[in-house]
This record gives structure tokens, sequence and C-alpha cells, in this order.
């Protein structure tokens, strides 16, 4: 059921600009680990700009939201589960078609809950292999096949080299039960899912990934420490409007090549870390471990103040942040370090701190 293709042409990145982004729908809930207990609520979806903040519209639900968006189905970085978050997941939704970049462990149920479903998911986009932003692959092409609204017939899941052989390692573990469901149930056939290896060059470059009638999707190397040689971001252009969103996957800040990637975009989406607060996990681990975790933290994330002097060296309009670490705190607090940061460059660009299953509207 998987198939392979390999991309491997370079393109120059496409110029334009577009209007501001406002959030559209929050969720409240970002559980404390380790440093308090309990769940906080998040006051975080709010923009900053050193000249005027934007509105922004809050709803109560994202099923009524409508045009083109990036859905945020789950923003909490990093391998341990933590009990009311979700694992790297965000969504595109253009013209109605829903392009799903990572898909970590809960991404199945927090479609489900974000109103958007599985029929309009055909294209997925794995930006490096870390389980935490591919360990909900499983999940997505067996049980969304299954759901009244199903999977589409055919799907396409890009990402680095592997990637198709991971896919043929979820038919080759679950065939017999996939065929059980095909034999009897009403359930009928299982998608087609197919593998794109995607294959960048070492230097730097941008690189034209996928087209159809909707986007275009350009991709980039990003570093992510020496343990993860193939680490991507991705660009996608909207045809319609040419708007440019902009997903960083995990990378480690400043990083020139996703500076690049990014340049004038409308939103960038990029992950954020509290290096405040890696002594405090420090403590949570065995001693012979906490300079390998040090290390890791330090060298393949980035830190959330950061992130303003990303923005702003890309000349990005807008600035959301996603994959929160080191540990659960609330949303707020990533935004205020980041509002302080950006006032102190002057970046002019709003910044949303968002949660699980908020809307930014494009």
């Amino acid at each position: 059921m998987c198939g392979a293709h390999v991309h491997e042409a370079a393109e120059p990145t496409p110029t334009g600009a577009g209007p501001r982004l406002a959030p559209t729908r929050r969720t409240a809930l970002l559980g404390a680990l380790g440093i308090g207990g309990g769940i906080v609520a998040s006051s975080a979806l709010a923009g900053v700009s050193a000249s005027a903040a934007p509105a922004y519209a809050v709803k109560t639900g994202a099923a009524d939201a409508t045009g083109d968006r990036v859905v945020m189905l789950g923003v909490n970085g990093g391998p341990k589960i933590n009990a009311g978050q979700a694992k790297p997941a965000l969504a595109l939704v253009v013209n109605g078609r829903t392009y799903l970049v990572d898909c970590g462990y809960d991404t199945p149920n927090q479609l489900v809950k974000s109103g958007l479903g599985f029929t309009t998911v055909d294209q997925v986009f794995i930006t490096h292999h870390h389980l935490d932003h591919t360990s909900g692959l499983p999940g997505l092409m067996l049980h969304g096949w299954t759901d009244p609204k199903p999977l589409p017939s055919k799907i396409g899941v890009w990402g680095p080299p592997s990637t198709t052989r991971m896919l043929e390692g979820i038919d080759a573990a679950f065939g017999r039960d996939i065929r059980l469901f095909e034999k009897g149930g009403g359930f009928g056939t299982r998608p087609v899912v197919k593998g794109h290896d995607v294959r960048l060059a070492e230097h730097r470059t941008i690189t034209k990934v996928m087209e159809d009638e909707n986007v275009v999707v350009h991709a980039t190397r990003v570093s992510h420490g020496p343990e993860v040689r193939n680490a991507y971001a991705y660009r996608f252009t909207i045809k319609s409007s040419g708007k440019r969103v902009v997903f960083s996957g995990d990378t480690a800040a400043p990083d020139a090549n996703l500076i690049a990637l990014a340049h004038q975009c409308d939103l960038l989406v990029h992950e954020a870390q509290d290096n405040d607060l890696i002594p405090v996990l420090l403590q949570f681990v065995a001693a012979d471990q906490r300079d390998a975790l040090r290390e890791h933290l330090l060298v393949s994330h980035s830190n959330v103040i950061d992130l303003p002097g990303v923005a702003q060296a890309a000349g990005a309009k807008s600035l959301a942040f996603c994959h929160y670490t080191p540990l659960p705190q609330p949303a707020s607090v990533f935004l205020g370090k980041a509002q302080q940061a950006a006032s102190q460059i002057g970046y002019t660009g709003s910044i949303v701190a968002p949660v699980d299953l908020d809307v930014i509207t494009l």
C-alpha cells in the first residue's frame, strides 16, 4: 500500500506578502508537570506589535471556523506524554483541504475534537523522525480509515528519507488487522498510502517538494542537533491568495536556512523553548543523564527570546509558537518573554502563543 517517490529539484524562493493573521479559537488547558501540579489556564492568545496590537476574535469551537486557517492540533513538544496536552501536529486548511504538518501521538483524536475530521486529510508532511512527530501515523492511517467520514482513498506522506520505510512498517505490523476489516464490517478498502522520501541537498537550498491546485510546498534543511541528519522546515504558498505560511519543525535558532525560507512570509510557526526551565527539568533526571539532556536542549532547540529576532531577520509579518518545551507551563509565559525581546529589538510583527486546538485565520 506504500510507494516511494523522491524529490530533489531545487527552486528559488518566491516573493509576496499578505496581511496579518488573527486567531479565532482557543482552548485553555496547559498542564503543569513537576512544578506545582494541576492544570493551569492560558491567556496567551493575544498579539503584540511595537506599533499597535491587532484585535483577536475568540470563538467557542473550531467546527464553525471557515476559510484558510492553521489549526494547532498539538503544541506540546518532547516524547514524554503530558496529561491534557497533545503532541506536535499542525493543520493548514486551504480551500477545505487539510495539509497536516507532523503527526504526533494524539493527532487522530485532535482531528476529531477540532471538527476537521479525517475526510479532507490527504497530504501529510513530516519534519523529522523523532517519535513525538510521527507516533500518530499508525492511528491516523488505521483508525481514520474506519470513521464514518473516512480518510480519502489516496494519501501522500512526505518526509525525510526512511518515511516510506516507516509506512511500510505500519502495513507489515497491522496488515492482518487491516484485511480483517476490509473483509467484514462494511469499511471497504483501506486507502492507498504513498510515501515520498524527500532528499534535500546538504548545502543551503530551498527545494520544491509538492504542488497541487491549492498550494506549492517548499522545504529546506534546518539544524536539530548532530544526531538528526535530516530535519526539515516547510513553506506553503497558497495559490488563491499568495499568502505564505512557514513551519519551522524542530530547529535551533537562529537558522539561516529557515530565515531564507521564511523571507517575507505572512506567518512563521516556530518551535519555542523556555531555557530558564532547563535547570528545573534536570532535577527530575538521573544524574548520569543530565549533561546529555542539557546539551540536547541547548543545541537542538530554540530559546523563545530568540524568536522575535528570527522573525525580524526573515521579515515575517506574524510569529506563532508551537512545540513548547522543556516543561509544561502557561503559554502566556512564553508570550511575555517574547514580547519583552520583541520590544528590545523593535520587531513590529504580531506574536501569538497558541494552545491546543487554537485556530489562526489567514
